[in-house]
């Protein structure tokens, strides 16, 4: 992997060699992880507060492969810890990505594992009283339009989650043809939300 695709950022502090050095360190010291990416996005930011509080350093890192992207963010007080902890959950995701290789180059086919119960209704669960919300606006702090839609199947649905980092996807279900949702539960497992076949 050559360092020129390594794009290095900074946005909001003053760029130092000392920190980008370090960096690239950091991201090259697994490069065989990296082999096939065809680009990497780093933005280091400082996001400066009111007077009286600590600013806070935030990391971005976009890895872009032939078949997925894979994200991390990191935030807090010092921006060389986080470089540390973020690059350890890029190492971790990558390995993710190249231990399912043949799932992505389509040479095996993506598979899950299917609950007891086949279909939950929320529908059916008890209501929870609510507050008075009467002066309550919610409020949509941002809207993204999901320019990709082709349609995956539910395993390789959720390796993409789990490369972004995400904990739910939104996706078209191949087999169903269905917008469908997939969702990481607290258990560890995962969840899928679909549209009745009435409503597709």
């Amino acid at each position: 992997m050559e360092k020129k695709i390594i794009q290095v950022t900074f946005v909001g502090m003053e760029p130092t060699e000392a920190l980008r050095k370090y960096l690239l360190e950091k991201i090259l010291k697994k490069e065989n992880l990296l082999e096939e990416a065809t680009k990497v996005e780093v933005f280091l930011k400082e996001q400066t507060y009111s007077k009286g509080i600590q600013n806070d350093f935030r990391i971005d890192i976009d890895v872009y492969l032939p078949k997925a992207a894979v994200r991390v963010e990191e935030s807090g007080s010092e921006m060389y810890a986080n470089i540390d902890k973020a690059t350890d959950v890029l190492f971790r995701r990558l390995k993710r990505y190249n231990d399912q290789k043949a799932h992505w180059e389509g040479q095996e086919s993506w598979r899950v594992l299917e609950a007891e119960v086949a279909q939950e209704s929320i529908s059916n669960e008890p209501e929870i009283p609510l507050d008075d919300y009467s002066d309550y606006v919610p409020k949509i702090a941002k809207r993204k339009i999901a320019d990709d839609m082709s349609p995956l199947e539910e395993g390789e649905a959720i390796e993409r989650m789990e490369l972004m980092g995400y904990d739910h996807f939104l996706f078209r279900n191949k087999s169903t043809n269905k917008i469908s949702m997939i969702y990481r539960r607290k258990k560890g497992d995962y969840g899928l939300v679909e549209p009745p076949d009435d409503l597709v």
